[in-house]
């Protein structure tokens, strides 16, 4: 038994050391986000007039992974405000979760944001998904 476990941690040294990945690709991630996006963007649809008007912050510039975390910084007072709006708010909140973590498995240090406008909740969403699906073809 003891040797299974020494063969077994001496295989993973070799592994970590050689500079084996241990996180999916940054494509693959942004792959995991663009479902989540979608969903939360059907589910918008049955919220609240009220919901619907409330306006987003979109980066300016976005280009490059880290300006992923400019997008997420606007979710979380979505997800909090959609506590009073939204019968699915619990199902909505669970995607921008995975949204948010997602995001932060690809990010290192919080950078610097610039916002460019506002623009009403689903205009925003499909803006997010649109810069995930550019991410994608230039990391190809």
């Amino acid at each position: 038994m003891n040797k299974v476990l020494l063969l077994s941690c001496l295989a993973l040294t070799v592994l970590f050391a050689s500079g084996a990945p241990t996180l999916p690709p940054p494509t693959t991630l942004l792959q995991y986000l663009i479902p989540d996006l979608i969903e939360v963007q059907k589910k918008l649809n049955d919220v609240s007039e009220r919901m619907k008007r409330y306006e987003l912050y979109i980066p300016s510039n976005a280009s490059s992974v880290a300006d992923l975390q400019c997008f997420t910084k606007e979710l979380n007072p979505v997800a909090e405000a959609l506590k009073y709006e939204s019968r699915e708010a619990p199902d909505i909140q669970d995607h921008i979760s995975n949204i948010n973590l997602t995001v932060n498995n690809l990010m290192g240090s919080e950078i610097q944001c610039h916002y460019a406008a506002k623009i009403k909740i689903a205009g925003f969403f499909q803006e997010f998904i649109t810069f995930c699906q550019r991410l994608i073809q230039l990391t190809r």
